[in-house]
């Protein structure tokens, strides 16, 4: 049987990313806003918002967290996972992406548009 779990998104980071410890690696949390204009069958356009968390370890992570700010609009690419939990008796879950890879699509608001650690790479060029 084929199996495949690929997701790429484009979009905007809605706030500061954030990192944790986790035993002996790091995990950054973002949520990543992805807008979509679709038009209807009468013509009319309706925007659709979705707002995607990600999971980001290790050094590509702390990278992330390093040069992306609110309101950059990034390129993901990773895989969909189901977190589940119990809170207060109540079963939890929540979709996320884990992100594999990750890319600029602009330049920082600094002008500072270099290379990252990890793989995540900046697509703009750094002005001369």
């Amino acid at each position: 049987m084929f199996t495949k779990n690929l997701i790429q998104l484009t979009g905007n980071i809605a706030k500061n990313p954030e990192t944790r410890t986790v035993g002996e690696t790091t995990v950054t949390r973002a949520r990543l806003i992805h807008n979509e204009t679709i038009r209807k069958a009468d013509g009319t356009e309706v925007e659709r918002v979705a707002a995607v968390d990600l999971d980001i370890w290790g050094k590509r992570g702390e990278a992330f967290a390093e040069h992306i700010t609110s309101k950059v609009p990034v390129f993901i690419e990773g895989k969909l996972q189901l977190d589940q939990w119990e809170q207060d008796g109540e079963k939890r879950s929540r979709l996320l992406v884990r992100v594999d890879d990750w890319q600029f699509l602009a330049a920082k608001a600094s002008g500072d548009a270099g290379e990252t650690k990890g793989k995540g790479k900046s697509t703009a060029k750094k002005a001369a």
